[in-house]
């Protein structure tokens, strides 16, 4: 099974880096790729190069020379490029539950 990009509408196969384990910046990674919350993401869920700018990778030039075969994120990056308009929002269901529980 061949591994695709994981944001909306993209579908890339080549240079896919994994969503970061540092939570705070993982939760940034995550709204910046509509997903609403950890539980949404698949397994083995990744993000290509075409979603970070050259700045996010920290052996942009080693790459460039030919001195390194793949690009390697930078521990602070996140996806800021070709990502989906719009914004997840929350399900119904969770707000419905929610306001029952402010309520009662």
């Amino acid at each position: 099974m061949v591994r695709r990009c994981s944001v909306v509408g993209c579908g890339g196969s080549v240079g896919l880096h994994s969503f970061p384990l540092d939570l705070e910046i993982r939760c940034q990674c995550l709204r910046a790729t509509s997903v609403l919350e950890n539980s949404q993401l698949p397994p083995g869920a990744v993000v290509c190069n075409q979603h970070f700018t050259r700045n996010s990778f920290a052996n942009m030039m080693e790459f460039e020379l030919g001195y390194s075969a793949r690009l390697h994120l930078k521990r602070e990056a996140v996806p800021t490029v070709a990502l989906p308009r719009y914004r997840c929002s929350p399900p119904t269901l969770l707000i419905i539950n929610l306001l029952i529980i402010n309520v009662f």
